[in-house]
């Protein structure tokens, strides 16, 4: 059985192999046209002529070959002054130009930054997805790619934006040593029938990718996290498997192996668990009985991580809401 890969392999973001030469900017018209045909997010840089950061912006964070490739591969981009005299369409909404004082406005700008016109401001927008994240000031090559990544790898469908960048930046911050030491507490999958003959528990499988960004986070950063190590191993034994690994393993009974190049070499128990769609990272959660509870697509952060595990580990969802659980472990400052 094929099966579709959500993400495109992204290598790490030092080493990205196509270099193009600069930002293919689009007007507003072309980008929003492009969209109604294909949507994918669009990247609005919202400048003025005055403007020294923008400019700075221009001739450093996106002069990046890396931010280009990003940005051409998986947005559309589009340029806005911010005191253009020009109206503007989109989504079917006409924008014109709006005179204060001596200046002319666009009221884009006032509409998309919510009045608070500094420049330059950066807005993620996907109205599909009903995304529209502003980031006002200057964006160094770093925090950029995290806000690429964010989206390029579908981060904003589960985790909090603030808390990928963080982790984002310790990881792939030249000041972050690449040999960081994880803590090891992974159960080999042949060895997990002899440990649940010793001591029954609840199942996580941690599904990564070596080529996505969002794996190698969760990986130094989420599983290594004191507070979400402890609970996984209290609650979990943790079994770890790469998508494309080729190693032979046994899981629920069932052997499994890698399906080979038909197959975009992918790992046949990656296959089983994924729906026709590979979604990476993802965690699979299963009770002792080895039926399966919980799949949590994508990047879950630190944060969230501890609350699923503790909710699910310690069976409280058996007497209370997700909803609910939340709003204690909020107050109490989890």
């Amino acid at each position: 059985m094929k099966i579709r890969i959500l993400l495109l392999a992204i290598v790490w973001c030092a080493s990205l192999s196509a270099q193009e030469e600069k930002i293919h900017w689009l007007t507003l018209t072309e980008a929003d046209k492009l969209y109604q045909e294909n949507p994918k997010p669009l990247i609005i840089d919202f400048y003025t002529d005055w403007c020294g950061w923008c400019k700075r912006l221009d001739q450093t964070t996106y002069a990046n070959p890396d931010v280009i490739s990003f940005v051409n591969r998986y947005f559309y981009p589009v340029k806005v002054n911010a005191e253009g005299k020009d109206t503007l369409y989109f989504q079917n909404k006409v924008y014109a130009p709006v005179q204060n004082g001596s200046r002319t406005l666009s009221s884009l700008a006032i509409e998309m930054l919510n009045g608070k016109l500094s420049y330059p401001t950066t807005v993620f927008w996907h109205g599909k997805e009903n995304v529209n994240l502003v980031v006002p000031g200057y964006l160094e090559v770093l925090k950029m790619e995290a806000f690429l990544v964010y989206f390029i790898e579908n981060a904003y469908m589960s985790s909090n934006v603030n808390d990928f960048v963080s982790d984002f930046e310790k990881v792939f911050s030249a000041k972050n040593p690449d040999d960081k030491v994880v803590k090891n507490y992974w159960t080999d999958f042949k060895d997990l029938d002899d440990k649940q003959k010793q001591e029954k528990k609840k199942i996580l499988l941690f599904m990564s990718a070596s080529w996505n960004n969002s794996s190698r986070m969760m990986e130094r950063e989420v599983f290594a996290d004191s507070a979400f190590s402890e609970l996984a191993q209290r609650y979990f034994y943790s079994l770890h498997l790469d998508v494309q690994s080729q190693d032979s393993i046994t899981f629920m009974t069932h052997k499994f192996g890698n399906a080979g190049q038909a197959n975009n070499n992918l790992h046949q128990l990656a296959i089983a668990l994924s729906d026709k769609v590979l979604r990476v990272p993802s965690i699979y959660i299963f009770d002792m009985e080895g039926k399966l509870m919980e799949r949590l697509y994508f990047y879950v952060d630190k944060r969230r991580g501890r609350m699923i595990l503790d909710y699910i580990g310690s069976d409280t969802y058996k007497t209370m809401s997700w909803g609910d659980y939340v709003k204690i472990k909020e107050r109490e400052g989890m």
